[in-house]
């Protein structure tokens, strides 16, 4: 199914980014390294946990792993927000949360996003 090979891919992608073997992504998800190799070329439907495991040992959330796999009205901009997301450090991705947080009390509290044209 494309899902799997989709999936896959970007479990690949994202672990030679990181430089990570399939033996060591293995061993942080405590699954055998042939079963990750079957998972990259989309052989294997993974369940739910495998899936948790995976991203978090890649430190991504499912979404990005799923990819196009997931509808959202506003698909574009999830996109690029965790693509900044994925390549920002600890600090980094704090930092962000909290502007995003006061940023979106701000909007609610003035009633401005009611303003705000999409």
């Amino acid at each position: 199914m494309k899902i799997y090979t989709m999936l896959g891919d970007r479990i690949r992608q994202k672990r030679n980014q990181l430089d990570i073997s399939q033996e060591r992504l293995s061993e942080m998800c405590e699954l055998s390294p042939s079963y990750i190799g079957l998972i990259e070329r989309g052989v294997k439907r993974l369940s739910v946990a495998t899936l948790i495991k995976i991203a978090n040992a890649l430190k991504v959330n499912a979404d990005y792993l799923l990819g196009d796999s997931i509808n959202y009205d506003n698909s574009e901009i999830i996109e690029k927000a965790t693509r900044m997301l994925n390549d920002m450090d600890d600090n980094e991705m704090k930092y962000t949360y909290e502007l995003i947080s006061n940023t979106r009390k701000f909007l609610k509290k003035s009633n401005i996003n009611k303003t705000i044209k999409k």
